[in-house]
């Protein structure tokens, strides 16, 4: 269970293949478009709470957006809502968000003001060149948790690993 500190005191996210992998296949599709797409993570607790393991991925109903600023996509929230059904009946929490850039990761404006995942401590991963080189870039990925309201930090490289 999480409480008012949401996931703050989790120490180590582990991103399995079960859940990254089926985030890249959206993602390449929709970057083949050069759209953007976003793609949910939900995973468990360690006994200790200090450790989350992203198990599943659930990719929500999207619409995406080219503007003369860049790309984006819109989630409506009756689709946000169907994503946090999903995990809790998977017995998860949505603790994670990936998405993809057209070039360089990194957080943008709009990834901090409107994030899909909203738990304190949660993890946002950034993947760039609309995820085509899927995790062979990994060294390219850009990750951040979420340490107040619309304030994000970049991570550091012991705070991720990669399971396959």
């Amino acid at each position: 269970m999480t409480g008012p500190r949401g996931l703050l005191d989790v120490r180590r996210f582990v991103l399995t293949s079960s859940a990254i992998n089926p985030a890249m296949i959206a993602l390449k599709e929709a970057g083949a478009r050069c759209d953007e797409a976003f793609a949910l993570l939900g995973g468990t607790l360690s006994q200790d709470g200090e450790a989350l393991e992203f198990t599943s991925c659930f990719v929500p109903e999207q619409t995406p957006y080219r503007t003369p600023d860049g790309v984006m996509v819109e989630v409506s929230g009756s689709a946000l809502h169907r994503a946090n059904l999903e995990f809790y009946r998977r017995g998860e929490i949505m603790a994670g968000q990936v998405h993809s850039h057209p070039s360089d990761a990194y957080h943008s404006q709009l990834d901090d003001a409107l994030p899909l995942v909203t738990l304190l401590g949660a993890l946002s991963v950034v993947i760039p060149d609309f995820a085509a080189a899927g995790t062979a870039s990994l060294d390219r990925w850009a990750c951040y948790r979420l340490i107040g309201p619309s304030a994000w930090r970049a991570m550091k490289g012991e705070e991720l690993e990669y399971r396959t």
